[in-house]
């Protein structure tokens, strides 16, 4: 089951993964995520058992300024979209987990509510606090049946950012790792030990494994995919 705000994404990514369907709506109010929930349910046919809350992303231009120069209207944003936005699915579709005595919740976060930078402060607060929701919850269905885990990725080459790169040094032919390479000369970021960007791919390795059935002792745990760019030794 695919959720997402654009139909025609959400569909294309529905027939690549083989879901058995889509629900739209917006996640940034009790209304969208109740109908979400719904469409989700009646597209299954019963109880979601598996809830990956991959909504989030800044909304503004606020992840390149520092936090003087962040208005309050775009802390409650990023704070609605990131943080509360899988609050709400967790609302609606835990109890029905806890009920059946078996269920997966995995959260995606960021690197940067682990290693904060000097701008875009109000995201990485909000993924801050998903953090912070995720290990209480996980701490508080005990014995449930149902596991909660964070996922923080690190940067990941996504379609949008490799297009914006072509489109940043004008050549729409560059191959992932001579954008990557340009961007790291330019120090628009820096690359991790592992030498490259992550990829979907990554990610979705990490999350399956945490969604699966052989994953039942794991529960309240952050599992970074960074390549080892946040350096800690938690």
């Amino acid at each position: 089951m695919v959720h997402g705000r654009n139909r025609e994404r959400a569909e294309k990514v529905a027939r690549e993964i083989g879901a058995v369907g889509v629900a739209l709506g917006s996640l940034s109010t009790d209304e969208g995520a109740a109908s979400v929930h719904e469409q989700a349910v009646a597209a299954l046919g019963g109880p979601i058992e598996i809830l990956v809350n991959n909504a989030g992303g800044s909304e503004t231009d606020s992840t390149t300024r520092p936090p003087l120069d962040i208005s309050i209207e775009e802390w409650l944003g990023n704070y609605n979209g990131n943080t509360l936005s899988s609050v709400r699915m967790v609302l609606h579709a835990v109890p029905a987990m806890v009920e059946a005595k078996w269920g997966r919740v995995i959260q995606i976060s960021s690197a940067v509510a682990l290693q904060p930078n000097n701008l875009g402060s109000d995201y990485s607060g909000a993924k801050a606090a998903l953090n912070n929701f995720t290990v209480s919850l996980a701490g508080s269905l005990h014995a449930s049946g149902v596991t909660i885990n964070t996922v923080t990725p690190g940067v990941i080459m996504m379609d949008s950012l490799l297009d914006w790169g072509r489109s940043q040094y004008g050549n729409p032919d560059m191959t992932v790792e001579e954008v990557t390479n340009r961007m790291a000369a330019d120090k628009i970021f820096d690359l991790p030990p592992a030498g490259r960007l992550g990829s979907p791919d990554d990610i979705a390795v990490v999350v399956a494994t945490l969604a699966s059935p052989r994953s039942g002792f794991v529960t309240g745990s952050n599992y970074r995919v960074d390549g080892g760019q946040v350096r800690a030794v938690l």
